[in-house]
């Protein structure tokens, strides 16, 4: 019978497609629970990034941040959640595993891994469910804004009105409460870009197609206007109704960074940068006309000087230079190159035979740097973030010298040291030479916490070379070249002593008028000022 059975065909396709379609249900409920699975881990690996953003916003509460987002998701059962801090280093010479360290100090990133038992259909009842997870690894960028160069203390009202008005080709007379007025009321940056579009009668564009123009110093100070109330608003309309005045090019006075690109009027309080009034017309002073040579009288009231004039040069910003600037670590802003040509008469004594001493002065002041070292975003317990500068005050030299007009405008070459004659009398001759230098030659690390970004407070490197006076320290260094052409005439040590006593009164002065000049410039000897306004968080992005 079974023989029989063997043999008989009448059936065999019915019998073989009973079983191919057994079959075929078989794969088709496979294909089904595999295709679940590989759903399911693209939803939680979706999920497990979107946590690790939203964590990365705020490190300290990551894990809390995490379980939220899975929560929302659908994901009740988060025993397979792993909340990793740590620190992000983007370095290309590491290994991207290497890239990440757990627990590093200042926190940056979080990693977050979550698994869980996938979810099967049809194999459920004869295999096991196999784990289904991602790992999701977000950083984020801590930006700073910050300016370089912002002195605004102790303005002589008559040095500071003559040096701004030259600078900004128009009549400056404000008296020094103004000046404080002006220093002590802020604007915010964007509100005043704004404003200053409107001047300019832009209406249309972006912040970089504005800072692409140059803007008058009238229009500056109209914007500025705009946006304060009284005394300073009264000083500052006033300046703007001088005239024009000369060009500023906006794009070396601010450096937006990736927020230039936003819209005119778009940008709200972004930025969370509020500047003083007189830092922003200083710094558009310091940039008008960058290659101007301007020549101040400031003799005549000073005591023991019979006259003293002053000419000032002032070179482009290098490059990446610019006042104030929001940007990632190694962001970078600079001041300008700065030169100085003194003329001082005086009379000497009667051991000098009351001869007219002319004492020719230089002072090269090379530009500042302040550079983004590190940074910490925004948390619980520093509101505002933290930040360090790391900053190169601008290396001076100061010399008792000749330069001629094109040696004061060619920055890119040194100034000569050289012996100078002082005193032309019929029978004595006196050559002087005398040459001062302070640099920094590693930069100064300036660490900026949260209170201190939270009021702008004011920093200050100095150079490791004190100058207490620049005068002082060039008498100290003065060496004389004495000619004595007759008889009579005192012995030379005594003639050195009497030269130096006559300079000596002019010291005080020289310091003062030098230190004005600089300040109103927002610069310092041997030393440069740093504000931090902001430390922003707002845009993690996914690297692992």
């Amino acid at each position: 019978m079974i023989s029989s059975f063997l043999r008989d065909r009448s059936g065999n396709m019915a019998v073989l497609f009973a079983t191919a379609f057994s079959l075929s249900g078989v794969i088709g409920a496979i294909a089904v629970d595999a295709a679940a699975l590989y759903h399911e881990r693209r939803v939680i690996q979706s999920t497990v990034d979107l946590a690790a953003i939203s964590a990365a916003r705020n490190p300290e509460r990551a894990e809390e941040i995490a379980a939220e987002v899975l929560t929302e998701a659908g994901f009740a059962d988060q025993a397979g959640l792993v909340v990793t801090v740590g620190r992000f280093d983007a370095d290309a010479t590491r290994a991207p595993e290497d890239r990440f360290v757990p627990n590093g100090i200042p926190a940056n990133a979080v990693k977050v891994q979550f698994e869980r038992p996938g979810t099967l259909h049809f194999a459920a009842s004869f295999t096991q469910s196999p784990m289904v997870g991602a790992t999701g690894l977000a950083t984020v960028t801590p930006e700073v804004s910050f300016s370089l160069g912002s002195r605004l203390a102790s303005l002589n009202g008559g040095i500071a009105n003559a040096l701004l008005g030259t600078l900004l080709g128009t009549t400056v007379s404000l008296s020094v409460a103004d000046y404080n007025g002006l220093a002590a009321v802020r604007v915010d940056a964007l509100s005043f870009l704004n404003a200053l579009a409107l001047e300019m009668g832009l209406e249309a564009g972006s912040y970089d197609d504005l800072l692409a123009t140059e803007a008058h110093a009238g229009d500056i100070a109209a914007a500025l206007a705009s946006l304060v109330t009284g005394a300073q608003k009264t000083a500052l309309t006033t300046l703007a109704n001088a005239g024009n005045g000369n060009s500023v090019p906006l794009g070396k006075l601010f450096d937006l960074g990736r927020y230039g690109s936003l819209a005119l009027d778009s940008a709200g309080a972004v930025l969370n940068a509020r500047l003083s009034a007189l830092e922003i017309l200083s710094a558009a002073a310091a940039l008008a006309d960058g290659d101007k040579q301007i020549w101040l009288s400031l003799g005549g009231n000073l005591p023991g000087i019979a006259a003293l004039s002053v000419e000032l040069s002032i070179g482009e910003p290098p490059q990446g230079g610019g006042w104030f600037a929001i940007g990632p670590v190694d962001t970078v802003v600079r001041t300008a190159q700065v030169r100085l040509r003194i003329d001082a008469q005086f009379l000497g004594g009667l051991v000098l035979q009351g001869a007219v001493i002319r004492l020719p002065l230089w002072l090269d002041l090379a530009h500042a740097e302040a550079r983004v070292a590190g940074a910490t975003c925004p948390d619980r317990d520093h509101p505002n973030g933290t930040a360090d500068i790391a900053v190169l005050p601008g290396a001076l030299e100061l010399a008792v010298g000749k330069v001629t007009n094109a040696q004061m405008r060619d920055f890119g070459a040194a100034l000569p040291v050289t012996p100078v004659r002082i005193l032309d009398a019929l029978l004595l001759q006196i050559s002087a030479s005398a040459h001062v230098e302070v640099a920094q030659t590693t930069p100064v690390l300036l660490e900026f916490s949260s209170s201190d970004i939270g009021t702008a407070r004011l920093k200050t490197a100095k150079t490791t070379t004190l100058v207490s006076s620049l005068g002082q320290s060039l008498l100290g260094d003065l060496k004389l070249e004495i000619s004595v052409l007759g008889l009579g005439l005192s012995p030379l040590n005594v003639i050195a002593n009497a030269l130096k006593t006559a300079i000596t009164p002019i010291v005080a002065p020289l310091d003062s008028i030098v230190n004005t000049l600089l300040t109103t410039l927002g610069l310092g000897i041997g030393e440069a000022d740093v504000r931090v306004y902001g430390v922003r968080c707002l845009n993690p992005v996914l690297v692992g």
